[in-house]
C-alpha cells in the first residue's frame, strides 16, 4: 500500500460573482518574497559570523587533511582506510586553507536553507512557517558553527537535507523518465552522505521503499524508479567496501569498526578469558586513567593503540581485527552489559550538543552572550528532540497523531531515517553520540514542525 501523500494543496474556489485576477509576477509572490528574505537573512548572519569567529579544527581535522593529500592525486594509493572518501574529496576540491573551508560549508549552509524553505513551504504551502524552520538553521549555534569546523557535519547535512528535496521532487514528478531521472539522484545524494560519514552507509536502505512508493504505482514503473535510485549505492558504497575489503580484509566503510566497538564493550573488558591477557591488561590500564580523568571510559582506546599494538605485536589494522574478535566475543558473552550500553548511547544521541572554539571571539561581552544564546537554543533543540520521540510513540497509539505524521511521504521519511540512524550509530559506537545526530537536527525539526502543522490543518478540516 502506497503511503499517503498530501504534497498539494487545492486552488480554493473564488468568492461568487468574483473575476480571476492576473497572474502576479514571480517576484511579487508570497513564498518568492519569504524565500527571499530568510536567504537575506542567513547571508548577513554569516557576514557577521566571519567578522569575529575563524575556523577550528578538532581532533578528527588532521586525519581529513592528510587524506586530502592522497585524494588531490586522483589516486587511492596509500589511503590508508581511517576515513571515508567523501569529506577528504571535498577538502582537495576547495582546498586545504581552512578560510577557504569555510567558505565552501558557508555556501552549503546557505544551500541547505534554500532546501528547508523550500520543503516545508511546499509541503505546507505556509511561507512563513517555511521561512520560520529555514532560519532556525542559521540562527542554531548548534548547526552554524559547524560551518567554520573542519569536520564532516555540514557536508553531511547538505546530502541529507538533499535527500529530501529530491525525493519529494521524485513524488511530483509528472513522467516516468523524471521520476528515473529524480530516483538516480536520490541514490547519488544518499550515497554521497554514507561517503562522508559512515554511519550513513544504511541511508539507501532505509530511503528505498520509499522510492518504490513514491510516484506512479504501476510494477514496471516502480521497478524502473527503483533501479536508478539503486545504481549509485552500488556502484559508489559498493565499490568502497570492495576496496577496504581487498586491501584490509574488512567488510566495513572504514577500518576503524574494531576500535568503535570497544567504545561498547571496554566497560566490561575485564570479563576477557586470560588468553587475551596482553591486550585485556594493557587496555584496562588506559581505562582506568580516563575514567579518573574524565569520568568515563569512552575514547579511551584511542590513546591505547600504540601500546596495545606493541604488547600484542600486531599491527594496527590486525590490531583492529582482533579487537572486533575480541568485542564481539563479549557481546555474545554479556549482552545484558552491550546492551546497557546501547541503551546509553542511544539517550546520548538526543542531547543536542554545540562543537565551538569559545576563545576564537576577541571580545569577552560576546563570548559570554553567545554562551548564554547557546545553552537557550540547546534546550529549544532538546525540546524538539523531545517532541519528535513523543510525536513516534504517540503515532503508534492515537490515529489522529498517526494520521499527520503520514500525512506527506517526505516527513515520513525523515522520521525514519532519524530513527534508522539513532538504532545504527548506538550499535556501532558509544564514543560522541551526540554527534551523530547534528546532520539530522534540522530534519527532526521538520518533522515536528510539519507534523504539527498536518494535525491542525486536519482538525480544521
Amino acid at each position: 500500500m502506497s503511503p499517503p501523500a498530501a504534497d498539494s494543496v487545492a486552488p480554493q474556489a473564488l468568492p461568487e460573482g468574483a473575476k480571476p485576477t492576473a497572474k502576479q509576477p514571480v517576484w511579487r509572490r508570497a513564498e518568492v518574497r519569504w524565500g527571499a528574505g530568510v536567504m537575506a537573512l542567513a547571508g548577513l548572519i554569516r557576514l557577521l559570523f566571519w567578522q569575529v569567529y575563524q575556523p577550528t579544527p578538532f581532533g578528527d581535522t588532521a586525519a581529513y587533511l592528510r587524506l586530502a593529500k592522497v585524494v588531490a592525486g586522483l589516486s587511492l594509493r596509500g589511503y590508508d582506510g581511517t576515513r571515508t572518501p567523501g569529506y577528504p574529496a571535498f577538502l582537495a576540491l576547495v582546498g586545504e586553507d581552512p578560510h577557504r573551508v569555510w567558505l565552501g560549508q558557508t555556501v552549503l549552509g546557505l544551500l541547505i536553507t534554500l532546501g528547508i524553505y523550500w520543503v516545508c513551504w511546499r509541503l505546507s504551502r505556509n511561507a512563513p512557517l517555511a521561512a520560520g524552520v529555514a532560519g532556525m538553521y542559521s540562527l542554531l549555534p548548534g548547526q552554524l558553527f559547524f560551518e567554520a569546523a573542519l569536520l564532516t557535519e555540514t557536508l553531511t547535512t547538505f546530502f541529507v537535507v538533499g535527500c529530501l528535496v529530491v525525493l519529494l521532487a521524485l513524488q511530483l514528478s509528472p513522467t516516468e523518465s523524471s521520476a528515473a531521472v529524480w530516483a538516480a539522484l536520490l541514490g547519488l545524494s544518499a550515497s554521497l552522505a554514507g561517503l562522508t560519514r559512515p554511519l550513513f552507509f544504511v541511508l539507501p536502505a532505509i530511503l528505498l521503499p520509499f522510492v518504490w512508493f513514491s510516484g506512479a504505482a504501476g510494477g514496471r514503473t516502480r521497478w524502473v524508479r527503483s533501479a536508478a535510485f539503486s545504481l549509485a549505492p552500488i556502484l559508489l558504497l559498493g565499490s568502497w567496501l570492495g576496496f577496504i575489503h581487498s586491501k584490509y580484509g574488512m567488510l566495513s566503510p572504514t577500518v576503524m569498526g574494531g576500535y568503535s566497538l570497544v567504545q561498547h564493550t571496554g566497560a566490561f573488558f575485564e570479563y576477557l578469558p586470560d588468553e587475551a591477557a596482553p591486550i585485556r591488561d594493557t587496555y584496562l590500564r588506559y581505562r582506568e586513567a580516563q575514567i579518573a580523568a574524565r569520568g568515563t571510559q569512552t575514547n579511551a582506546i584511542w590513546d591505547a593503540i600504540p601500546e596495545l599494538s606493541r604488547a600484542s605485536g600486531l599491527g594496527f589494522y590486525d590490531l583492529s581485527r582482533e579487537m572486533q574478535r575480541l568485542s564481539l566475543w563479549l557481546i555474545r558473552e554479556h549482552p545484558e552489559l552491550y546492551g546497557r550500553s546501547v541503551a546509553e548511547g542511544w539517550v546520548a544521541f538526543w542531547k543536542a550538543p554545540i562543537y565551538w572554539d569559545l576563545s576564537a571571539f576577541s571580545s569577552v561581552p560576546l563570548r559570554t552572550g553567545m554562551a548564554l544564546y547557546a545553552s537557550f537554543t540547546r534546550g529549544i533543540l532538546i525540546l524538539f528532540n523531545l517532541a519528535f520521540l513523543m510525536l513516534c510513540a504517540g503515532a503508534l497509539a492515537i490515529g489522529q497523531v498517526r494520521r499527520a505524521l503520514v500525512r506527506h511521504a517526505a516527513v515520513l521519511a525523515g522520521t525514519a531515517m532519524v530513527l534508522g540512524i539513532s538504532i545504527a550509530q548506538t550499535l556501532l559506537d558509544h564514543g560522541d553520540n551526540p554527534r551523530f545526530l547534528i546532520p539530522l537536527q534540522m530534519v527532526v525539526v521538520m518533522v515536528v514542525v510539519l507534523t504539527v502543522e498536518a494535525y491542525v490543518a486536519n482538525r480544521a478540516a
